[in-house]
């Protein structure tokens, strides 16, 4: 009784959240006759939201959607002119077309070859979040991106066109997108780093992608060493440490 009133207060579906809860405890179980300690060291950093957001999206990765702003706005008050906050209607969500998804690697090098290191906008496409997402109400990001689980095309209905909905929707990481997404690329022109040739990064440089790129290799060897043996502990791994300060101090620690 008492979770079925914390769902209602929390507007959480009881029978979703309990089957989540059963799916975990499986998944759970699998990894620890695996030998992974799920409730040691394995799982030191589940209470840090930031390191959760960053497995979140690298897990997810590509469904990522590009969160553009409106213009800002300002309005006069006694101290001066200070920027209006954005209403979340305001806000519009891009992702990818299929198309440009499943481009080949070919197709991608092609384009490169001819100094395209950006795709094209024609590439994506609208997409609208989910009423149910908790990020529906949401007007400020701190990463201009966000990842979702899964898309659903809603039929035209009346004088409303179709649309895309983006559902179970959660904010990016900038360091995830750079650590676990996907190839990085750079733009001198724009001081940028693209992810995948379409996700934005400013204030990138060739600096910055060959020390990602170097730490992305020591993390796929770190990672192919724990499933080689689960029982390895990284506790200790000056890569692990490096990684999760990087993530949950935002580049600051």
């Amino acid at each position: 009784h008492a979770h079925r009133q914390m769902c209602q207060t929390y507007g959480l579906a009881f029978e979703r959240m309990a089957e989540a809860s059963s799916v975990r405890s499986q998944l759970a179980g699998g990894l620890k006759s695996l030998g992974f300690a799920i409730d040691g060291e394995d799982d030191r950093c589940g209470s840090d939201w930031k390191i959760v957001r960053a497995a979140v999206c690298g897990a997810f990765f590509p469904q990522i959607a590009r969160v553009d702003r409106p213009p800002k706005e300002y309005i006069d008050s006694l101290a001066g002119a200070i920027e209006k906050q954005t209403e979340a209607r305001r806000l519009r969500y891009f992702i990818l077309t299929d198309a440009a998804s499943d481009s080949t690697v070919a197709e991608a090098e092609e384009d490169e070859s001819v100094g395209l290191p950006w795709r094209r906008q024609e590439m994506t496409t609208r997409a609208f979040l989910h009423p149910s997402s908790v990020l529906f109400k949401e007007s400020s990001y701190s990463c201009p991106y966000v990842v979702y689980s899964s898309k659903q095309a809603q039929e035209a209905r009346g004088d409303k066109p179709s649309r895309i909905n983006l559902s179970d929707t959660s904010e990016a990481s900038v360091y995830a997108l750079l650590l676990f997404g996907g190839r990085l690329r750079t733009d001198t022109t724009r001081n940028a780093v693209s992810v995948d040739k379409w996700i934005t990064l400013s204030g990138g440089n060739t600096t910055v992608v060959a020390l990602m790129e170097k730490l992305r290799k020591e993390i796929d060897a770190l990672l192919l060493k724990k499933v080689a043996d689960p029982r390895v502990s990284l506790a200790e791994s000056k890569v692990v440490n490096s990684v999760g300060l990087l993530i949950s101090s935002d580049g600051l620690g």
